[in-house]
């Protein structure tokens, strides 16, 4: 059996009020349209949080600052395992804005309900929208 190739991810859970940070994917891009936490793989050598900050200033154009980790897990697509770190994390400096991804929009976790959410993803909102329905939202 052929072994498939692990990714490695970091993404930014930025809240701002009751509402999250999501950007869309290129069309034409894999899983192009899919919104998702921001973020992206992981370059030879970085850790998880030195990833998602690189990535902040390239897909945003902000200064992130990592907090703690929310949650570790693989996923598995048909043709690649995701191994997904999802880190708290605020602008230190900077507005974001859509560099390197097609649209940005802040979201509740029951307006997420309605987007093509990529579904690594899926597990971060549907934990975020038990925390806003069992009111444990931080």
């Amino acid at each position: 059996m052929e072994e498939k190739p692990m990714i490695h991810v970091a993404a930014a859970v930025v809240r701002r009020g009751g509402r999250y940070l999501l950007t869309r994917r290129p069309d034409g891009s894999h899983q192009g349209g899919f919104w998702e936490f921001p973020g992206g793989k992981l370059e030879e050598g970085e850790t998880a949080a030195e990833a998602l900050v690189r990535e902040g200033r390239e897909e945003l154009g902000v200064e992130l600052r990592v907090g703690p980790l929310v949650r570790r897990f693989t996923h598995r697509y048909p043709e690649r395992d995701v191994d997904l770190w999802f880190f708290e994390a605020e602008f230190a400096d900077g507005t974001p804005r859509p560099i390197e991804v097609a649209e940005l929009g802040w979201f509740g976790p029951s307006e997420m309900a309605a987007l093509p959410i990529l579904p690594a993803d899926l597990v971060v909102v549907e934990e975020l929208s038990r925390r806003e329905a069992g009111g444990g939202a931080r």
